[in-house]
């Protein structure tokens, strides 16, 4: 797992966002924002291609995710395929017909 990395001069609290917000949003396009209330992390204020960027990451990754999944779930059914258990196509199509 990445480590965040959190640098104390993109640490500011959220009364010094809120007095100074305009400043703060533009120095956000730099870093992203670490902001404090009660000496804790309660947000963080970034910019927003940067977000975008990181919201599409997520999204590739899932997708590659589940497409491992899916081809663990089709090797494992070909592991237990058992062709004498197989239907013939003229079933099929007897079933269809009906």
């Amino acid at each position: 797992m990445a480590m965040l990395e959190i640098d104390r001069d993109n640490m500011v609290s959220s009364s010094e966002v809120v007095r100074n917000f305009s400043k703060m949003l533009d120095k956000s396009k730099e870093n992203p924002l670490f902001i404090m209330r009660n000496n804790d992390i309660e947000g963080i204020m970034m910019d927003i291609e940067e977000y975008e960027m990181l919201l599409e990451k997520i999204e590739y990754l899932e997708n590659l995710l589940e497409d491992e999944y899916i081809e663990d779930g089709i090797k494992d059914r070909k592991k237990e395929f058992d062709l004498d258990d197989a239907i013939e196509e003229e079933e099929i199509m007897e079933m269809l017909d009906k």
